[in-house]
């Protein structure tokens, strides 16, 4: 048996395990590379200063971690936004990974503005597995890394992004402007929960 083949077992066992409610609710951070995502998780999960973020590595393939946040048993997965990591996810691993979500965060670079038309594809093809496999679950679209953007070009630039992903379009797609540079992702991340 190959190493992918006991891989997908495995996470076949989680998904069953996760029907049962032994988990937790299930957030799933999303997005091309170094977005952010892993940072967010670290600063806003596991209490990192966000100075300490430029230490965190590239996530390889998907990580899970299971949390206690605010009261609540988290199932937190950070998939690598690599586009091998990301085919991964959304081909062989797409039912143990979108399966069972309360949220999907989709995590885009506020200050890359070149990778937008990419980063709109992994998005409608994240919402279209989030409806296969978790039909009802909260579809986040944080614009990421807004610290890097001129305060007077910071309303602007949510606007746009969330214009060209076309979120007013989805009945279950929300967006927040965030960094891990002030409470704007703690808010967001709280908001979904509650």
């Amino acid at each position: 048996m190959s190493y992918l083949e006991k891989e997908m077992q495995q996470e076949e066992f989680v998904a069953k395990e996760l029907d049962k409610g032994d988990f937790g609710h299930k957030l799933l951070f999303i997005g091309l590379a170094q977005t952010g995502k892993s940072s967010i998780i670290k600063v806003v999960f596991e209490g990192l200063k966000p100075e300490e973020t430029s230490e965190v590595l590239a996530t390889v393939r998907y990580q899970r971690k299971l949390i206690d946040f605010s009261g609540y048993s988290l199932n937190v997965y950070d998939v690598g936004g690599q586009i091998t990591y990301l085919e991964e996810a959304f081909v062989a691993l797409r039912e143990s990974i979108f399966s069972h979500l309360k949220t999907l965060f989709f995590v885009v670079d506020s200050s890359k503005i070149n990778q937008l038309e990419e980063a709109k594809n992994y998005f409608k093809r994240a919402l279209r597995n989030a409806e296969e496999y978790s039909k009802g679950a909260h579809i986040i679209v944080l614009t990421h890394k807004m610290d890097l953007i001129p305060d007077e070009k910071k309303e602007f630039t949510f606007n746009k992004i969330t214009e060209f992903f076309e979120i007013d379009k989805y009945d279950n797609v929300n967006a927040f402007s965030t960094s891990i540079f002030d409470e704007s992702i703690f808010e967001a991340i709280e908001e979904t929960l509650s």
